[in-house]
């Protein structure tokens, strides 16, 4: 398995603030399974902008990435 560094950030015409919250949520749900199961070493948001930073062993970054709540929902795009 390889380590990434994942830089999530929210695209510009964000939901409405309920969608957006379920969004979040599902998103948070996500990162959990990952920590449980130890691929997510680390995760948090960036100040100051929406978004955030993840750090994840895997060997499918870019499954991992699309299954992500946030990506699906069109309102984190991740570099």
């Amino acid at each position: 398995m390889k380590y990434y560094m994942l830089e999530g950030s929210f695209v510009k015409n964000l939901p409405e603030r309920n969608e957006l919250q379920k969004a979040i949520d599902a998103h948070l749900e996500y990162l959990q399974i990952g920590f449980n199961d130890g691929s997510i070493l680390l995760s948090g948001p960036k100040v100051g902008a929406g978004g955030g930073i993840i750090i994840v062993k895997c060997d499918d970054i870019e499954k991992f990435c699309n299954d992500d709540p946030l990506v699906k929902a069109g309102i984190q795009e991740y570099r």
